[in-house]
């Protein structure tokens, strides 16, 4: 399978395209994910 190029620009564009495609074929996935900070909220630059 190849992507038509206007959704080969963007890694964004590539994953929702590549979402839409397993939702409308009825793919499931665990949602379960491990999250393993490693950056103190409290180090970040404010915007």
């Amino acid at each position: 399978f190849y992507a038509r190029p206007e959704f080969c620009t963007d890694n964004g564009a590539m994953i929702a395209y590549a979402g839409m495609v397993r939702l409308q074929t009825g793919a499931k996935a665990e949602l379960g994910v491990t999250v393993r900070p490693r950056w103190p909220l409290a180090e970040l630059p404010a915007a």
